[in-house]
C-alpha cells in the first residue's frame, strides 16, 4: 500500500486541486454543450410557430430523462476505468493486463449500444402517449414525430457516452469536448435545413429538430470512435470483435454499478418535472415564474456536477493505486471545492435575481415570481453542491445502490412530500399557510439538504471503512 500521502499536506492539496480543474473544466464545457444543443432547437423551433415550440419542449421533456438514465449506466465506467488505469500504471507494479482497458470499453459499447437501443424502443413507444399530455393535436403529433426521430438516435448515444465515460476516465476530457463543441456548431445548419427547409427539402418545423439532433448523435459517436481508435486502443486490437463476444461477468459489474446511479439522477430529474406538473394548476404566470428559475439553476448546477464528475476519477485513480489515504482526502477536498463554488453561485444569483429574470420574460408577474424562487435556488445551491460532490466520490467507491436508496427517500418521501403539503395546504398546526410555487421550492431545499447530510454521512463511513480494511495485515 502507498503511503506517501498520510495527511492533506498543503502540497497535496495544491497539486489535488490542480488535477479535479484540470479535468473539470473541459467536462463542464462539455455539459454546457450539451444543453446548448437543446437550446438550439427550442430558439429554432419557436421561430417556426408557437405549436412547434411547444412540442419541441414537450418532447424534450420526455427524451431527457431517458438520457440521464442512460447516462447514469453509462458514467459506471468511469471508476471502473480509472482504476484500471491506476493499477496498470503504478510505479511499484507491474505493467500487466495491457488489454485489460480496452476489453472494458468494449464491454460498456456493447452495453451502451444495447442499452440506446431499447431506450430508442422506449421513447418510440412513448410517442403514442405524447397526446395525454397535450391538449392540441397538432401539436401532439409535431411533438411525437419529433420524438419518433429523436428515438432513431439514442442507440448512437449510447455508443457516444461509452465513448466519453472512458476518455474522461483516462484523463482525456479535453477530446471529448472538442468533439461535443463540433456536434454543437453542426447542430445549427442541420437544424436549419430540417427546420426551415433548405435545399429545396420540406418545412418540416419542430420534427426537423429531431432529424437534426439523431444526425448529430450519429456524428458524433463515429467521431469519438475515430478518436478513440486513435489516442486510447491499442492499433491491433479487434474492438468489435470483443464487442460482439462481451465478458457478461463484467457485464453485471457495470450494470450493477451504473443502474443504481441512473435511477439516483432519474430520481432528482422526475421531481423537479413532476414539481412543474403540479404548478400547472396554478396558472400560467406561477409555471413561467417556475421554470426561469429551474433553467438558472440547472446552469448553474452544471458546475458542481462536473467537479463531482472529475472527482470519481481522481477518487477513482488513487484507489486504484491502493492509496485509500489519497482517496479520503481527494474525496473531502472535492467536497470544500464545491462547497466553494457554490458560494459564489449563490451570491451571484441572489444580487442578479431580478435582472437575470428579466432576460426571460418582459413579463413583470413572470419576472416578480421568478426572481423569488431564485432566492430560494440561491439557498439549495450549497446542498446540492456537497450532495453531487459525495456522490461523485461514492461512484469511484462503487458504493451506488445505497446512494440510490439516499435520493429516492430524500428527493420523494421528504422533499416531494414536503413541497407537496406546503404548496396546497401549509402546515395548520404551526399556522402555515399554503404557499404555492414557493412551497415546493422550500420542499426542494428540504430534500437537497437530506440528500446531502445523509450523503455525506455515507462518505466518512466507507472512507473510515475503506482506511481501516487497507491497515489490516
Amino acid at each position: 500500500m502507498t503511503t506517501s500521502v498520510s495527511t492533506a499536506s498543503p502540497s497535496f492539496t495544491k497539486r489535488e486541486r490542480k488535477a479535479l480543474f484540470r479535468l473539470m473544466l473541459p467536462i463542464l464545457a462539455t455539459q454546457l454543450a450539451q444543453i446548448g444543443m437543446g437550446t438550439i432547437d427550442t430558439l429554432m423551433s419557436g421561430h417556426v410557430s408557437t405549436r412547434d415550440l411547444a412540442a419541441v419542449a414537450v418532447g424534450t421533456s420526455v427524451w431527457l430523462p431517458v438520457w440521464l438514465f442512460l447516462a447514469g449506466i453509462l458514467v459506471a465506467v468511469s471508476p471502473l476505468a480509472a482504476n484500471l488505469n491506476a493499477a496498470i500504471n503504478k510505479p511499484s507494479g507491474q505493467r500487466s493486463g495491457a488489454s485489460a482497458l480496452p476489453d472494458l470499453l468494449a464491454t460498456t459499447l456493447f452495453v451502451g449500444l444495447i442499452a440506446g437501443i431499447l431506450a430508442g424502443i422506449l421513447l418510440w413507444l412513448g410517442a403514442s402517449f405524447v397526446n395525454w399530455l397535450i391538449d392540441d393535436p397538432v401539436t401532439a403529433r409535431i411533438s411525437a414525430d419529433y420524438l419518433l426521430a429523436i428515438a432513431l438516435g439514442f442507440p448512437a448515444v449510447g455508443v457516444f457516452l461509452a465513448y466519453r465515460y472512458y476518455a474522461e476516465a483516462l484523463n482525456q476530457p479535453i477530446h471529448v469536448t472538442g468533439v461535443m463543441l463540433i456536434g454543437l456548431l453542426a447542430n445549427i445548419p442541420l437544424n436549419a435545413v430540417f427546420v426551415y427547409g433548405w435545399f429545396g427539402l420540406p418545412e418540416m418545423g419542430g420534427v426537423g429538430c429531431g432529424i437534426a439532433s439523431s444526425l448529430v448523435f450519429v456524428g458524433m459517436a463515429f467521431a469519438m470512435a475515430r478518436n478513440t481508435r486513435k489516442h486510447r486502443i491499442p492499433a491491433h486490437y479487434a474492438l468489435v470483435k470483443r464487442c460482439l463476444q462481451p465478458d457478461f461477468a463484467q457485464v453485471r459489474k457495470l450494470l450493477r454499478i451504473g443502474v443504481p446511479i441512473g435511477l439516483a439522477i432519474f430520481f432528482e430529474v422526475s421531481l423537479f418535472t413532476t414539481v412543474a406538473l403540479f404548478l400547472t394548476d396554478l396558472g400560467p404566470v406561477v409555471v413561467a415564474g417556475h421554470q426561469v428559475a429551474i433553467n438558472v439553476s440547472s446552469l448553474t448546477f452544471m458546475v458542481p456536477l462536473s467537479l463531482g464528475m472529475s472527482l470519481t476519477v481522481r477518487v477513482g485513480h488513487y484507489l486504484g493505486s491502493d492509496d485509500p489515504q489519497s482517496a479520503k482526502q481527494a474525496s473531502w477536498l472535492g467536497v470544500r471545492l464545491n462547497l466553494a463554488l457554490a458560494v459564489v453561485n449563490a451570491l451571484l444569483i441572489t444580487f442578479l435575481a431580478t435582472p437575470i429574470a428579466t432576460l426571460y420574460s418582459p413579463d413583470h408577474q413572470v419576472v416578480q415570481l421568478a426572481a423569488s424562487l431564485l432566492l430560494y435556488a440561491a439557498v439549495f445551491q450549497l446542498s446540492d453542491a456537497t450532495q453531487v460532490a459525495a456522490a461523485g466520490a461514492l461512484r469511484a467507491y462503487h458504493d451506488t445502490f445505497v446512494v440510490m436508496l439516499i435520493t429516492f427517500i430524500a428527493y420523494w418521501p421528504l422533499g416531494m412530500g414536503s413541497g407537496y403539503l406546503l404548496a396546497f395546504h401549509g402546515i395548520t398546526a404551526l399556522d402555515i399557510p399554503a404557499a404555492g410555487a414557493q412551497g415546493f421550492w422550500t420542499g426542494l431545499i428540504i430534500g437537497l439538504s437530506c440528500a446531502a447530510i445523509a450523503l455525506t454521512i455515507r462518505l466518512r463511513v466507507i472512507c473510515q471503512r475503506t482506511s481501516a480494511s487497507s491497515a489490516m495485515p
